[in-house]
């Protein structure tokens, strides 16, 4: 094969990262908007789903578990981080088969293990390809890579779930299951034949005997490394595991309860479906749109403005419920509300992972930016549970106003939000468009 690869050019890591991160978004999409809209038309309740939607991002929240074997084990002789990339892209697939032979009326208990299992994979591909960007992005180009990646994961969430309720209306699920597992094929043959990781050295032929023999010995260097990154790099790293945690924005039009209301609303699927579309091509357009503007006028201050104005839509369609009741809420206003939040809300997600790339030490990659990825994880998990539970105990607009309130949490936390120092020694150096203030 061609040592060439696209991560070795900058527009070639735009373009990689925004492909693969459509890998990931097709599974996130497929599970948490197409199956939350079966799911919500087969009867289960408000409850069940939020429960449903928040052990989905379980393993994206624990992934930090086993991230270190991304670091430490790096596979040279393989391919390196390609071939763990590889190797998940394909049990994504297996699993997702296996997910959706699932009688979910009759057999709730065994889905929730087994998207459990499916969403392990996605994780751990995450993992992997979240390390590729860090040890690969330039730190001038973080702000616009990340916007990339989440645009490309937005349009890989448009493809898996309006993509697969308007396949699944025409052809039926089966279909659709088709449909979502040919699109994933074509991710990994993309990875198998457009990248390479730059990190895989000549001598790259390490046997498996020592690599297990090397385990120990890198384990003890990572260790010093990962305490070196969280504990002694300033206050950076500390302040941004609590920020992680918190909301990103208002979130619940984002998330299970968009699915559920627009069932309840009473659109067709075929509505659903091209709501979704448009609802996650204006984000992927608002993660390019964030990125550009954060690289040019500061992150902090882009992040922050994002994450208030993704309130005013939830508020105006929270205050339309409480008036007329959800089914009296015009169709205009409730396309709009849930639009313009898409367009906020996904150009404060690809700042929200600029930010934490510069506070991660690369030498620990996979394990740190995990760390901080999987905290906002365990957000979106919280916000679906608590969010199924008030809607299926008050209603809808409850939801919003509270989700709306949640949002000065985070916003007291980015005014001290900067990058991690090294060994105590601030990263002056590093150019302006980096710099998260």
């Amino acid at each position: 094969m061609n040592s060439q690869s696209l991560l070795d050019r900058s527009k070639g890591r735009f373009f990689a990262f925004g492909i693969l991160y459509i890998s990931e978004g097709i599974l996130v999409g497929f599970t948490s908007t197409a199956m939350v809209a079966f799911m919500r038309r087969e009867g289960l309740s408000l409850e069940q789903i939020g429960t449903f939607v928040a052990l989905l991002y379980l393993p994206w929240t624990f992934k930090w578990v086993w991230a270190p074997l991304i670091d430490i084990v790096k596979l040279q002789r393989f391919g390196g981080r390609r071939t763990w990339i590889l190797f998940c892209t394909a049990m994504m697939i297996g699993t997702l088969l296996i997910t959706a032979m699932v009688d979910y009326v009759v057999n709730f208990q065994l889905l929730l293990i087994m998207i459990v299992i499916n969403n392990f994979f996605g994780a751990t591909q995450d993992v992997a390809i979240d390390s590729l960007a860090v040890s690969t992005l330039k730190a001038d180009e973080r702000g616009t890579g990340n916007g990339f990646m989440f645009s490309g994961q937005f349009l890989g969430i448009a493809l898996g779930g309006g993509g697969a309720i308007f396949v699944s209306g025409l052809w039926g699920f089966n279909v659709s299951i088709i449909y979502i597992c040919s699109l994933m094929l074509l991710c990994f043959l993309f990875v198998l034949f457009f990248i390479r990781d730059p990190d895989i050295s000549a001598k790259a032929g390490e046997s498996g005997t020592e690599i297990v023999s090397k385990l120990v010995d890198t384990l003890a260097g990572f260790m010093r490394e990962l305490y070196t990154g969280f504990l002694q790099s300033g206050s950076g790293p500390k302040i941004g595991l609590l920020f992680a945690v918190m909301p990103m924005g208002a979130m619940a039009l984002a998330y299970a309860i968009l699915g559920t209301m627009e069932v309840d609303y009473g659109l067709s699927n075929n509505q659903i479906a091209t709501l979704s579309v448009y609802n996650t091509v204006l984000s992927g357009l608002g993660c390019l749109a964030g990125g550009l503007l954060g690289d040019k006028l500061g992150l902090k201050k882009i992040l922050a403005m994002c994450y208030v104005l993704t309130a005013f839509p939830t508020l105006y369609l929270a205050a339309q419920i409480s008036i007329n009741g959800l089914e009296a809420v015009s169709l205009v206003s409730f396309y709009a509300a849930i639009l313009l939040h898409g367009l906020f809300f996904g150009m404060g997600t690809g700042l929200n992972a600029a930010v934490f790339m510069g506070m991660t030490n690369p030498l620990v990659a996979a394990t740190q930016f995990t760390a901080f990825m999987a905290m906002s994880n365990l957000a979106i998990s919280m916000a679906n549970y608590w969010q199924g539970r008030v809607a299926e105990a008050i209603d809808y607009a409850a939801v919003l106003y509270l989700d709306s309130l949640l949002v000065v949490l985070p916003l007291l936390l980015i005014p001290f939000l900067k990058n991690r120092e090294e060994h105590g020694v601030k990263e002056t150096m590093m150019p302006a468009a980096a710099r998260i203030d």
